[in-house]
């Protein structure tokens, strides 16, 4: 017998978050931590609930930026390649920490993983990564995933977080992918689109740029929600401002956009 949307969702294992670019950057040029306990509690509930959970998460460049403007006053608007590259490695480290210890006031470990294109392509990589993330996710621990921008380049990286997000989500067969970003769900024509089965090329034609800061978009959630719905696997676009709205999703709340083969 054919399963509803919230059949699925209450049969997943795992679950993905991804935290844009967007969604995170107020928080940290605030250098307010408020938000990624909120992201803890969310991720309490969920393994409550009996999920796994994963986090992708943007922010090591805007870290960066936010330590360059304290210490000197600097702000680089149109950072080259390598700017952009050495203000990762500055801010990587601290998005971390404020993981860490945001979760740590809930009594929940954040570990860090910090991966390239070659992480996927190369069979050996691929199956450590298999192995360390099932082992943290084992002793309950929440891994906080990121491209490794101090390093990548063309050849290399993945190149937006959508896209990493949902190759992490494709290595378990009953996961969720939720986009959390600074737009509440995909539109079409002005009006929000509830739900999307198949990614048509008219749905390709309402997609627009990055903005903010990001390096995705709407292109590369609809690339990652092809991704998706290619393995017959669930994932949503929903407006990340409020973090709450991950448990109501995952009851299947009419809320944001859903991609999957099921309403």
């Amino acid at each position: 017998m054919k399963q509803t949307l919230a059949e699925r969702l209450d049969a997943s294992t795992h679950v993905v978050l991804k935290f844009g670019t967007g969604v995170l950057t107020e928080h940290i040029e605030k250098r307010s931590n408020r938000y990624f306990r909120q992201i803890a509690k969310e991720c309490l509930e969920l393994k409550k609930r009996g999920k796994k959970v994963i986090i992708v998460s943007s922010g090591a460049v805007g870290f960066g930026r936010a330590i360059l403007k304290q210490q000197k006053a600097l702000q680089l608007p149109q950072a080259s390649v390598g700017e952009k590259q050495a203000l990762a490695s500055l801010g990587q480290s601290l998005l971390i920490e404020t993981y860490r210890n945001a979760f740590a006031r809930h009594k929940l470990a954040a570990a860090q993983i910090l991966l390239t294109r070659t992480d996927f392509e190369n069979k050996s990589h691929l199956q450590n990564l298999r192995s360390t993330l099932n082992q943290l996710l084992e002793w309950g621990a929440i891994p906080v995933i990121n491209e490794n921008d101090a390093i990548a380049n063309e050849e290399i990286k993945v190149g937006d977080n959508d896209n990493l997000s949902a190759d992490i989500a494709l290595l378990y067969p009953k996961s969720v992918l939720i986009l959390l970003t600074t737009i509440d769900a995909f539109y079409a024509n002005g009006a929000r689109v509830p739900h999307i089965g198949q990614i048509t090329a008219d749905i390709k034609r309402n997609a627009g740029s990055a903005s903010g800061g990001g390096t995705g978009g709407m292109v590369t959630k609809l690339q990652a929600a092809d991704k998706m719905l290619k393995a017959k696997q669930i994932m949503s676009i929903a407006s990340g401002k409020k973090i709450q709205i991950v448990r109501r999703l995952m009851s299947g709340a009419d809320i944001g956009t859903w991609f999957s083969a099921e309403k």
